[in-house]
């Protein structure tokens, strides 16, 4: 063999070599993803079991923020990749970043927010609490959830439909709301979970009743157009925990709630394991979404610029590729 040939021989086994080691061997950078979260049920789950992230080989820096503004704004300035809020925020978001976000995922729906009594109460319905004293946290879903109801319904006791003046108001943090109930400060609160459930779970509250078909407020799951057609196999990891975490408050809601319950505690949060199993057998926490889910979110943003809270309808975009692609690595279909 000519000297030539064999140069070429063992220069062709080094570039081989060399390719092996960095695929199989060498130290590769793992992308962190900056995951915007919210006081929500299923994010404590995810706090309380990381194994639902390391399955799909993900490094997620996951931030629970106090407020769906501050979680916007994160997004917004780029702090972080991803983010989630419930309907009124989406709105707030597409309208801040218009033609720049995407939905990629709803993380809950349905009956979020209720309305509770003091468990040893007669009161049957809204008519019962006519002049009463109530709270809830003015400019939140919960007040934007009360006055659709209002709206909406007819009153036997009035002959008329609920008007919000038709009730004593106070103004309450949801932290302060089961004590004020207790002590007989006001009569009734609305407020989103996992607050009704804890209630419920300490004997101090009964729900009075919930909202699931007056709203379906839906928390979703945004993100840029930008990251997410750069990190596409990011994205579908990411949505693949999520369906994963759904299936475990599915098929286990009470060992989602012990685990979301030892990461409160760990965040020096008390939330039981019983008011966290409610809050998993109550809500809707599948991730999947549809027309259904765009259309309320929709009916939102038409009721807030009725009211004269928002300046314009946003255009809302989606993209439901993401999750068809993390379904496949979850279940195998397609």
């Amino acid at each position: 063999m000519k000297p030539l040939h064999i140069a070429l021989i063992i220069a062709l086994i080094a570039t081989v070599a060399f390719v092996l080691y960095w695929v199989f061997f060498a130290p590769t950078e793992s992308i962190v993803l900056r995951y915007g979260g919210q006081y929500y049920p299923g994010e404590f789950l995810l706090k309380g079991y990381p194994e639902l992230w390391e399955e799909f080989g993900l490094n997620v820096e996951h931030i629970l923020f106090s407020s769906g503004a501050e979680n916007n704004e994160a997004l917004i300035s780029g702090r972080i990749d991803i983010n989630c809020g419930a309907d009124s925020k989406t709105i707030a978001l597409f309208n801040a970043m218009p033609g720049e976000v995407i939905i990629i995922g709803t993380i809950q729906r349905g009956d979020r927010y209720a309305t509770v009594v003091r468990a040893d109460s007669n009161y049957t319905s809204w008519d019962d609490l006519i002049g009463k004293r109530v709270a809830t946290r003015f400019g939140t879903g919960a007040e934007g959830v009360l006055r659709k109801f209002y709206a909406r319904t007819y009153s036997p006791k009035l002959g008329r439909n609920y008007q919000w003046e038709d009730f004593e108001y106070v103004n309450l943090k949801v932290e302060d709301m089961i004590a004020a109930l207790q002590a007989g400060q006001i009569e009734a609160f609305t407020a989103w979970e996992p607050t009704p459930a804890i209630a419920e779970a300490m004997g101090v509250g009964r729900i009075l009743r919930t909202y699931g078909d007056i709203a379906l407020v839906p928390v979703s799951i945004h993100t840029t157009k930008e990251f997410a057609y750069s990190h596409r196999d990011l994205i579908v990891r990411f949505l693949a925990a999520h369906l994963k975490k759904y299936e475990l408050i599915k098929n286990d809601p009470h060992k989602a709630a012990e685990l979301a319950a030892a990461a409160a505690k760990e965040m020096g949060i008390d939330v039981s394991p019983q008011a966290f199993e409610i809050v998993f057998r109550r809500i809707n926490f599948s991730i999947d979404f549809d027309e259904s889910v765009i259309n309320a979110i929709y009916e939102t943003a038409e009721f807030l610029y009725d009211q004269g809270k928002i300046d314009k309808i946003p255009q809302l975009e989606y993209d439901k590729s993401f999750l068809e692609e993390a379904k496949r690595l979850v279940y195998g279909e397609g």
